[in-house]
């Protein structure tokens, strides 16, 4: 029985990863950034004091938008800067990553709402004392969750926290918002400590038809330990897991494996040239897109820095418990990908379904079972997140990705659904998901979503 090695993974080079930011991460993400224009190395603006966001679909931002930008820049530099940090780490091919982004928000988010209480607090709930700096209070939160999880980039984070310390001309109020984000941060590490984050569980495949089988390239899963992985709102692993999926002997079955058949083939005749783009530019992993949504929709539209930092802190948490619901699931269901399905269809007892022993998918499957998708999950529950934020899903972005094709980086979106129903179908343009399992994920993210943000961080008024 094998489970997921990192280095294995990174060595296979699976998927894309964006590149690692190896060098001037301190400069590229310290104060001197305040009220002026920064990308997040795939060329988004991530922050502007005048308003402006490279590519937006709606041109200039509102006049208030303008007002918040400064405001809010020290969160969306230090998301970033996290980002970059975890992407350079292990191409958030662990929970490390995500962990990470999730509890530095969660640290900025307490410290902040200590200052000047607006939404529930999650592990802090301590005093602030007064005059505490909420710059100084956000930074030193980062700071030391990050520096926790990353300690081999110390020098970096010290540098950026001081660039973003020495913006605060009270000593008085940056020393008292130093203290508090320590403090913030310390309540939050000393929540999740021992929380099976690094730990896999044991897997062995099944031989029957329909049964996960191992896919070119790996010998191995990803799976979690789910006896000791603790989500961070989600009462238990199992609370929302998804239906069964059809029978393979089933006609709603035949129906979607014919359409991945045709579909979701290497250079397949039957995709129009948008759902080949559409494949490849929603391929990469959930941290990198919706953080990145993000940073561009906070600065387009303007929102002041508590409430930045708490959607940084609803996106992250909700990837984190997603991917365990999710990932749970899969392993109850233990169901074959399309590639080991397509290529055995004579065995599958469905006179509806005809196999085709040489299929290959447009990319290359990823390491684990295929109901329900992980990815449409992750694309619902995020847009469900960020339209909680803006009141509305017409929230418009444009942006490139890690993982779309050579020559043609960026998509534009003017609504969060409509980019989560894309982020689905790209699942079974690209060969890794029958539809029956991107359906199902669509509704399991948007209920874990829904349940994060009934269960944390809500408005005190």
């Amino acid at each position: 029985m094998r489970t997921i090695s990192i280095a294995a993974l990174l060595a296979a080079h699976v998927f894309s990863t964006p590149p690692a930011p190896t060098i001037g991460l301190a400069d590229q993400f310290g104060a001197t950034t305040v009220g002026s224009a920064r990308t997040d190395g795939h060329g988004n603006v991530s922050g502007n004091a005048s308003g402006n966001v490279s590519g937006n679909a709606s041109g200039n931002a509102s006049e208030n938008a303008s007002e918040n930008a400064s405001e809010n820049a020290v969160a969306i530099a230090w998301n970033e800067l996290a980002y970059a940090i975890a992407a350079e780490h292990d191409g958030f091919y662990s929970f490390i990553g995500v962990r990470a982004l999730a509890m530095t928000h969660l640290a900025m988010h307490d410290a902040l709402n200590t200052i000047e209480p607006e939404f529930e607090r999650y592990a802090y709930f301590g005093d602030a004392g007064e005059e505490a700096d909420p710059v100084a209070a956000a930074s030193a939160a980062a700071f030391s969750v990050l520096e926790s999880v990353y300690p081999a980039r110390a020098d970096t984070l010290r540098s950026v926290l001081t660039r973003w310390l020495a913006q605060v001309d009270d000593t008085v109020a940056r020393d008292r918002g130093k203290q508090l984000g320590h403090a913030a941060a310390a309540a939050i590490l000393k929540k999740r400590e021992g929380d099976g984050h690094e730990k896999n569980g044991d897997y062995t495949p099944m031989t029957k038809p329909g049964d996960y089988q191992y896919t070119p390239g790996y010998d191995y899963v990803w799976k979690p330990d789910f006896s000791v992985a603790r989500p961070f709102v989600l009462e238990s692993v199992d609370q929302f897991r998804a239906g069964p999926p059809p029978a393979i002997t089933s006609a709603r079955y035949a129906k979607d494996y014919n359409e991945v058949r045709a579909m979701g083939v290497a250079d397949s005749k039957h995709r129009t040239a948008d759902q080949t783009h559409i494949a490849h530019w929603w391929a990469e992993f959930g941290e990198h897109g919706w953080n990145r949504i993000g940073r561009i929709t906070a600065a387009a539209q303007g929102l002041s820095l508590a409430e930045t930092v708490r959607m940084f802190a609803l996106i992250n948490v909700n990837l984190y418990d997603l991917y365990l619901a999710s990932f749970e699931s899969k392993y109850t269901y233990d169901t074959w990908r399309p590639y080991t399905a397509i290529r055995n269809g004579d065995a599958d007892g469905n006179a509806a379904t005809e196999a085709d022993p040489a299929w290959q998918p447009e990319m290359q499957t990823p390491p684990w079972p295929d109901y329900p998708s992980t990815h449409a999950a992750v694309g619902a529950g995020g847009a469900e997140i960020v339209a909680s934020v803006f009141g509305t899903t017409q929230v418009p972005f444009s942006m490139a990705s890690t993982t779309a094709p050579a020559g043609h980086p960026v998509r534009a979106y003017d609504d969060l659904d409509r980019a989560a129903a894309d982020c689905a179908d790209s699942r079974i343009f690209n060969g890794y998901h029958f539809r029956f399992a991107t359906e199902s994920g669509l509704v399991q993210g948007r209920a874990v979503a829904r349940h994060v943000l009934r269960s944390m961080l809500r408005p005190l008024n």
